[in-house]
Order: structure tokens, then C-alpha cells, then sequence
């Protein structure tokens, strides 16, 4: 199971999500060895950008609209779907509380 923590004190979910699958990829082209680890998240920032509905998200939970201090994750779940946790809510793609 992958974690990855988003920053959003300077921009909201989508862009945050679309910033790390591109360095992801920039660091896979980089890479000299295994690049196993990067595979996994490029896959799940990937899973992530296909399957959430963006403006749903900003517009239920505020925080994810950017300039939030406070903790988020990006997940995959045990069935390997994505979902995005911050404190005690998980949250399934579209855009739906767990």
C-alpha cells in the first residue's frame, strides 16, 4: 500500500496531483536503476487524475481548494483504488466521504 502527503499551502488537489505525477515521470526518465517504486506512483498519481472529480472535491472540502495547512494523503486502497485521507475522513473517487 502507497502513501504519498500532499503539500496544499500554496495550491489546490489538482494541480498538487498533476505536480508530483510530472516530476514522478521526469524522475523515471532520470533514473539509472530500479525504477520500481517510481512505476507505482506514477500509477496511482495517474489512477488519481483519471478518477477524482477535481471541482467536486474543492467545492465539499474547502481545504482541497489550496492555502490548507493541514495533513493529506494520497492512498490506494486494498483494492488498489485510489482514495485521498486527511484526518479522520477517507475520500473515494468521484468525490464521495468513505
Amino acid at each position: 500500500m502507497m502513501d504519498i502527503e500532499l503539500d496544499l499551502n500554496h495550491h489546490c488537489i489538482e494541480t498538487e496531483i498533476r505536480r508530483r505525477h510530472n516530476a514522478a515521470i521526469s524522475q523515471y526518465f532520470k533514473a539509472a536503476s530500479d525504477k520500481t517504486a517510481l512505476e507505482e506512483t506514477i500509477d496511482l498519481l495517474d489512477q488519481a487524475l483519471r478518477a477524482f472529480d477535481f471541482r467536486q472535491l474543492r467545492s465539499r472540502w474547502p481545504l482541497l481548494g489550496g492555502h490548507a495547512s493541514c495533513r493529506i494523503w494520497l492512498t490506494q486502497n486494498a483494492q488498489g483504488h485510489p482514495e485521498l485521507r486527511m484526518d479522520s475522513t477517507r475520500i473515494v473517487p468521484p468525490a464521495e466521504p468513505a
